[in-house]
């Protein structure tokens, strides 16, 4: 219950003074003032707030990250620093998928660090070739969309390991007949700061299961059983496909039905994200 003292400065707010050696108001008065200092407190909550996440944005739109550097950053609590490239990163994996899909090629290209290391299904190699083949794929008409859940980012000063459930969505043909291929990922991603930016140094991907379906129910394409049993169930019809075009099918990528290679690759991750510079300086 609210004492004399402290109702007396909410008071003095509205010009209503207590009464003389009156210890407490009625309920319903005290009810009253307090939800209109409830709704001024709030206000001031949502506006501060505001402010706060529209700096966060603004830093994050461009993967640059706080620093002592930056006048507007000095004194920023550690924990504050960290909300901060994690915002960033997230915004970085988003741009660069965002991107992708959009066939944005110079967009995508701006968010690989000039030393990153790619690693899925159908390529092997550096950002700046992985962007090339990505944007010849798209130009033979093969429409393909990642729809990205919210990244899971473990931070060690200059290098970060993100994890982000994924759907992959293609629209393929298949012997003919026009199908749309579902796979469920994990993206692996490393990350490193390049100067005062955060860019992304690599890509992995954890396969869990995939599924075809025809885009015209009309339509359905004739699967050779006998084929599909031989590829791996985590990306069984991912294989499938790319048996149909000019990539090769792996057989040795992380996927949950071999849940071996998943710890080795997040060992691996772990390895590579406790090598940050400033530790190794130690």
């Amino acid at each position: 219950m609210w004492n004399h003292d402290s109702f007396s400065e909410l008071s003095k707010d509205e010009n209503i003074p207590p009464k003389t050696g009156e210890t407490s108001r009625p309920v319903i008065a005290v009810t009253e003032h307090t939800s209109d200092y409830a709704r001024r407190r709030n206000f001031i909550l949502r506006a501060t707030a505001g402010v706060a996440l529209a700096t966060m944005s603004a830093h994050a739109s461009s993967a640059q990250r706080y620093s002592p550097n930056n006048t507007d950053s000095a004194g920023l609590s550690k924990t504050v620093q960290d909300q901060m490239d994690r915002a960033a990163i997230s915004e970085l994996i988003q741009r660069e998928r965002a991107a992708r899909d959009a066939g944005q090629w110079a967009e995508m290209a701006a968010c690989y660090h000039p030393g990153s290391s790619i690693e899925v299904s159908w390529f092997k190699g550096d950002g700046a070739a992985f962007v090339e083949l990505s944007k010849k794929n798209l130009s033979q008409s093969r429409v393909s969309l990642h729809q990205l859940s919210p990244s899971v980012v473990k931070l060690n000063n200059d290098r970060a390991i993100a994890e982000t459930p994924t759907q992959l969505v293609a629209f393929v043909p298949v012997d003919g007949v026009d199908v749309c291929l579902n796979a469920y990922v994990r993206l692996m991603w490393r990350v490193q700061m390049l100067g005062d930016r955060w860019l992304i140094a690599g890509l992995r991907m954890i396969y869990i299961r995939d599924m075809l379906t025809p885009v015209n129910p009309g339509r359905v394409p004739v699967i050779d059983e006998a084929e599909a049993s031989r590829y791996r169930h985590s990306y069984r019809y991912l294989s499938y496909v790319l048996a149909r075009t000019v990539h090769p099918v792996q057989d040795d990528l992380p996927g949950v039905d071999r849940p071996e290679m998943v710890a080795a690759l997040r060992a691996g991750e772990a390895a590579w994200l406790a090598l940050s510079s400033k530790n190794s300086k130690k």
